[in-house]
């Protein structure tokens, strides 16, 4: 099914898989997976005890979160922000939509998810401007792909940015 998902049958996605450095993982906020996808046709995506954390933005279309026993209808403007240690899934609806997202982690992500929970912060946000998020979205993507010798640091600072 995985490879059904990200070659066409269900969405079209650009997506990039980081391999951080022994450094990164042990000091830093770091990448695993990050990219955009369209739906092609209405899918569910369904995770449990991942060791990561999800952020993602709906651009267009609309579609539902499941998270911690709630259920979320999301459309354009949205941003989820979850613990993917914990089990959820996402499904996009007819409308079909288009997502950017990274999997991020990091020693000190356990602690900013609780603060941000502590703060009042939920799974689903809809943030006034969404401009900064595409930015340091566009960022991390590009970042990601270089071969700088601190990427890794560059990518910390964007992550600590977008959290």
């Amino acid at each position: 099914m995985a490879d059904a998902l990200f070659h066409g049958e269900l969405v079209n996605a650009n997506r990039l898989l980081y391999t951080p450095s022994d450094f990164a993982k042990s000091n830093l906020l770091y990448i695993q997976e990050i990219g955009e996808l369209a739906a092609q046709k209405p899918h569910k995506s369904q995770r449990e005890n991942l060791a990561s954390y999800l952020f993602f933005i709906v651009e267009s279309g609309q579609g539902t979160l499941q998270y911690d026993q709630k259920l979320y209808h999301l459309a354009p403007g949205d941003c989820v922000f979850i613990d993917c240690h914990k089990p959820y899934y996402h499904e996009s609806s007819h409308d079909l939509w288009r997502l950017r997202w990274v999997h991020l982690n990091g020693i000190s992500m356990p602690g900013i998810e609780e603060k941000y929970r502590e703060r009042g912060g939920l799974p689903v946000m809809h943030p006034s401007k969404l401009d900064a998020f595409d930015l340091t979205w566009e960022r991390l993507f590009e970042t990601a792909q270089s071969r700088e010798h601190v990427r890794d640091m560059e990518l910390n600072a964007e992550l600590a940015s977008l959290m």
